[in-house]
């Protein structure tokens, strides 16, 4: 087979990509049903939960190494990589804009597009190197941020990087250090297919004719697309369930929380359970309820709450006060944080 007959696309990457677009979506959808309360599930702190979203960003930053090396083996073409590279870019600025102004608590400063984005540049190189060296760079890559961390990346600018002493918030946090390594290591594996033409054997081993491989395929060709609307058309659709069907699903879900937190921490159901009651009906009667469910208590507003806890905690319980189920550290109410998505 001669370079002008290579196959242009290769179904089984096509759907093993639609595949992790499926998993995202499932870990997509448990967040949302957490985050409004709908499920009492915590996506973003349960180990299982973590591991299962780092898999599905992995799969998605090796595949797309191993695209930009399948993309470039008849040669860099400069204007169908800028094309690509500024899909994606565009596609980062939007989720960038979109979450800042839909959801400020913890706005997508730096995700997964703007991961694949910078990593499509810092990559480029490594199109030639051995793909050996690139498995070395991409193993120091994620040993980095395990062994160096400074205050002097702890600034809005560099957070991109990984490398200041703590993340910052955000619903998807996908840095530099050490998630390019996932690039890397594609693009390695892309250079060993290329050499021992293995693609070429991949492309006509499958080809899909059952309607779920044609369906893995086509989402897999058009993934920028999918991961863009695929997360308002779940979030909008719960949303509406939530107001519509279970309108008291967040106070309810964070009340309950805060019960389990503070029997955790005390022992105490009958306590716990009017400690919470009492909490949450002077927060309502404040106006603070909306702000501690969308954690934008501001520094005044917690003082308010300290005090509330206080005298809860006189009426309810024995002092001290149980700290875990405490709204003024955002208690059993802060939304959930991360999420992959790839």
């Amino acid at each position: 087979m001669n370079e002008a007959a290579l196959p242009r696309r290769i179904a089984l990457i096509d759907a093993w990509r639609g595949i992790a677009l499926v998993a995202m979506m499932t870990y997509h959808g448990a967040w949302d049903l957490a985050f409004l309360h709908l499920a009492r599930i915590d996506p973003s702190g349960s180990m299982p939960w973590r591991i299962y979203a780092h898999l599905i960003a992995g799969t998605f930053l090796f595949l797309a190494g191993v695209s930009l090396v399948l993309a470039t083996r008849s040669g860099f073409r400069l204007k169908p990589y800028l094309k690509r590279l500024g899909m994606i870019v565009a596609g980062a600025a939007l989720v960038s804009v979109a979450t800042y102004f839909a959801m400020p608590q913890g706005w997508v400063y730096f995700g997964i597009l703007h991961q694949i984005a910078l990593a499509s540049v810092i990559a480029l190189p490594f199109l030639r190197l051995p793909p050996l060296l690139t498995l070395v760079v991409a193993g120091l890559v994620v040993a980095l941020p395990q062994v160096f961390r400074s205050d002097l990346f702890d600034t809005p600018a560099l957070w991109w990087t990984g490398l200041a002493p703590f993340p910052h918030n955000s619903f998807d946090y996908v840095p530099v250090f050490p998630w390019t390594a996932a690039v890397l290591a594609g693009v390695a594996a892309g250079r060993f297919m290329v050499a021992s033409g293995l693609d070429r054997r991949l492309a006509t081993l499958w080809q899909p004719t059952a309607w779920p491989g044609r369906l893995m395929a086509f989402a897999g060709r058009h993934s920028l697309a999918v991961y863009l609307v695929h997360q308002p058309i779940i979030f909008g659709a719960l949303f509406l369930v939530a107001q519509l069907v279970v309108p008291n699903a967040a106070v309810d879900g964070a009340r309950a929380d805060c019960v389990d937190r503070c029997i955790a921490a005390r022992a105490d159901e009958v306590g716990c359970h009017a400690y919470c009651r009492c909490m949450f009906e002077d927060m309502d009667k404040a106006g603070l309820m909306k702000p501690m469910l969308d954690n934008a208590l501001t520094p005044a507003d917690m003082d308010r709450v300290r005090g509330m806890a206080m005298t809860c905690t006189a009426i309810t319980l024995p002092t001290p006060a149980p700290e875990t189920s405490q709204p003024a550290d955002g208690g059993a109410a802060t939304p959930r944080e991360g999420s992959p998505s790839p």
